[in-house]
């Protein structure tokens, strides 16, 4: 289907030149339509990046709340590892997570507010499943405390991804996860 293959190129495009690079033209042409053709689907690059956008929020929630089920019957602190492990391997095979994750921390003026208020609900989700399994534990800190450190922890290793390399994000991982 036409509009998939344009999602495709678009997420890519996205990723590769951030929003204010990402020309709807050059999408056309690699999609093999025209630029007329394009702006039936899509009348403009806002409209393309917002519907992207939610959609890929809407993939990632289940994702942490399954994973979150899935993982279980691991220590809490296994738990956060692996997660924060797992956040990394998706940034780097999955292109709709590094667009997320990319897009989030670099948007453009004429999306930052929608892109923001969206990501809520992205950090929201993941916030309420590591306040579950934070309330399990006895620790110095409250649940609500140590929910708060770990998002930071987790905002900071993602801002390694997308402004750095895997390296500097296994760097951070490793100095910060333990102190965490």
């Amino acid at each position: 289907m036409i509009t998939n293959k344009i999602k495709g190129i678009a997420i890519h495009h996205f990723n590769e030149l951030g929003y204010e690079g990402t020309k709807m033209a050059r999408i056309a042409v690699e999609a093999g339509i025209t630029k007329q053709s394009l702006s039936y689907h899509y009348p403009s690059k806002k409209e393309l990046f917002k519907e992207l956008y939610a959609e890929v929020i809407e993939e990632e929630l289940p994702f942490i709340t399954n994973f979150f089920k899935e993982n279980k019957e691991y220590p809490v602190r296994e738990q956060l590892y692996r997660f924060l492990n797992e956040m990394k391997v998706r940034f780097h095979v999955k292109p709709n997570v590094m667009f997320l994750q990319r897009l989030s921390f670099v948007s453009s003026l004429e999306v930052s507010d929608w892109v923001l208020s969206m990501y809520r609900n992205y950090i929201h989700t993941l916030k309420t499943e590591t306040l579950n399994i934070l309330k399990k534990l006895k620790i110095r800190s409250t649940a609500e405390e140590a929910t708060s450190g770990f998002l930071t922890l987790f905002d900071g290793l993602m801002i390694q991804l997308v402004y750095e390399n895997k390296h500097s994000f296994e760097r951070a991982f490793s100095a910060s996860f333990d102190i965490y």
